[in-house]
């Protein structure tokens, strides 16, 4: 840990070396400040780092803490995202696990077995959560929604004469994407709740490192070229 005195203000910073090629500075949920930087990058250098990048570090420094998100709890009325839109859900009993989707409602069907008192018991204890249930059925929309946004996008980076490898959908943590240098791009399985245009930017932004494979100035001008309002949807998905 060191400190530094940037523009009056007191900031303490850890620091983490390893063989990565650029400087990252991180504001944590808990207000530390932590900065990331190549094996090479002299400490001195850090102090005019953190002066360029004042306003942005202040910034985030003086937000107000985030609520912590109370988890859901699975029960009919609860909201939930679908496309940039929350609706409620609603779990019934049925003879088989379904998920419908009726543009007003995420109706959850749980099979039930309702034969003997005691088959219903044994029935319920290896029963699909509604959780999965609906993440079962996000995933099928994701597969849908995904390939048809994507499908204009791969075509028209073709000009630049890449196209990805592969994609996969998976539930990630941090990301809203990655692509790899081999150029296989995973998309985080939540995006299926944030409006198309978010997820578009998104799976633009991955197929850009095809070209660019960093966050250079001639990456954010292939975006814009691509899609010129992507920093309007980058924004809106900072607020969901």
């Amino acid at each position: 840990m060191k400190t530094f005195i940037i523009k009056g203000r007191l900031i303490n910073c850890e620091i983490k070396r390893s063989r990565r090629r650029t400087v990252a500075l991180y504001v944590h949920p808990d207000k530390s400040v932590e900065i990331r930087m190549p094996l090479l990058f002299s400490v001195d250098e850090i102090e005019p780092f953190l002066i360029k990048h004042s306003r942005w570090l202040f910034n985030r420094l003086d937000l107000p803490e985030k609520k912590p998100v109370e988890p859901k709890k699975f029960v009919s009325g609860e909201l939930h995202y679908f496309l940039g839109k929350q609706y409620p859900i609603e779990i019934v009993a049925s003879d088989k696990n379904s998920v419908v989707f009726d543009n007003e409602k995420i109706v959850i069907r749980q099979r039930v077995d309702k034969s003997t008192s005691q088959q219903a018991h044994l029935s319920a204890s290896k029963s699909v959560s509604a959780s999965d249930l609906l993440d079962r059925w996000y995933l099928e929309q994701a597969k849908r929604v995904f390939r048809e946004i994507s499908i204009p996008l791969v075509e028209s980076m073709k000009k630049y004469n890449v196209a990805p490898k592969s994609f996969a959908i998976k539930k990630m943590k941090t990301r809203w994407g990655s692509c790899s240098s081999k150029g296989n791009i995973n998309l985080n399985l939540h995006l299926i709740k944030l409006p198309e245009q978010c997820i578009k930017e998104v799976i633009l932004h991955e197929l850009c490192h095809l070209v660019h494979f960093n966050h250079s100035k001639d990456f954010y001008a292939l975006m814009t070229a691509e899609m010129p309002d992507w920093k309007v949807w980058k924004k809106e998905i900072k607020f969901l």
